[in-house]
């Protein structure tokens, strides 16, 4: 766990403090998760940054249009950043992630070079709202929480609404999600933000039984058993249609979700190296996340709601 202390009109840190020491409203700003984009978007911050890693899977405009004015520079990935880079660009914070623990290699050069940075965990929650309530967390940093809070509370307001609303459908359908990765199949855990999703949304996930924190790989025999009791197929890896499917595996053909025109896949808002807004936006905006999975998990709600990160698969 990183501890951050947030200086304002230049406080200093408690004597002892051993954690990272961050200036409020950072003007300068690196994003090594195209999620951070997000949450600045969503309080009007988009604008302050200077440094991406991945620019060809983000799909928010502002930043996309500093890329291509050359106002925003690729930094590169991970461990494998380009320090040069990414030192020429003077951040005054660089907001980075680890999906295995602290990333000792990128931030022992980071410190080593004198650069400031918050590891941001929205990936580690367990639910929708967990995720977008770091929202929050960049109020406090950006020196607007209070309207932060706000954004989220009505958020939040509108997510438990529908979460009520879903509760009342008369079925329950099963889902199996994502598809084979090089030959492994690889499910998330019960308590995955997504399949606390699933539940909300008045579906069931049809891997019950994952246990632990993280994604599982299942044989291709199981995984072939779980499709075949499902009703609906969301995130088929990046198949933008039926036939990359069943390209896929000719034995997709057979299972009731793809006989019967019930595929999803996070690919209606995407960029053509195949970044998807989901992955993106998504993270802040549960409501409407929320709202999608109803719309395809009870095509029969007169919620009108319709669909905004997924489409269905032709």
């Amino acid at each position: 766990m990183q501890e951050v202390f947030i200086s304002r009109q230049g406080e200093k840190a408690p004597d002892g403090f051993n954690g990272m020491v961050v200036e409020s409203s950072p003007r300068r700003i690196v994003c090594m998760s195209s999620s951070h984009i997000a949450f600045l978007d969503a309080i009007g911050s988009a604008d302050r940054v200077v440094g991406v890693s991945g620019k060809e899977y983000i799909t928010n405009p502002v930043v996309c249009k500093a890329v291509a004015e050359g106002r925003a520079e690729e930094i590169g990935y991970d461990a494998a950043a380009n320090y040069e880079v990414l030192s020429s660009l003077h951040p005054d914070i660089i907001f980075i992630y680890s999906t295995s623990g602290e990333n000792t290699a990128l931030t022992s050069k980071l410190s080593e070079l004198g650069l400031k940075y918050v590891y941001i965990g929205d990936y580690l929650e367990h639910s929708a709202l967990g995720k977008s309530e770091w929202l929050v967390a960049f109020g406090e940093l950006l020196d607007c929480r209070e309207e932060a809070e706000e954004i989220f509370g009505e958020m939040a307001e509108r997510y438990e609404s529908l979460r009520i609303t879903a509760l009342n459908f008369s079925t329950k359908p099963k889902v199996m999600l994502n598809a084979p990765y090089r030959d492994v199949w690889f499910v998330p855990a019960d308590n995955s933000y997504i399949v606390n999703l699933i539940a909300d949304a008045g579906g069931e996930y049809v891997c019950k039984g994952m246990g632990g924190e993280t994604s599982k790989p299942i044989s291709g025999e199981s995984a072939y058993l779980y499709i075949s009791k499902a009703d609906y197929w969301i995130n088929p890896n990046s198949a933008r249609s039926l036939s990359e499917v069943v390209a896929a595996n000719p034995k997709f053909a057979a299972v009731g979700a793809v006989k019967n025109h019930k595929v999803y896949n996070c690919t209606a808002r995407s960029t053509a190296a195949g970044g998807s807004d989901f992955w993106e936006s998504g993270a802040v905006r549960a409501d409407r996340v929320l709202a999608d999975f109803i719309e395809i998990l009870h095509p029969e709600n007169e919620l009108g709601l319709g669909l905004y990160y997924y489409q269905r698969l032709e």
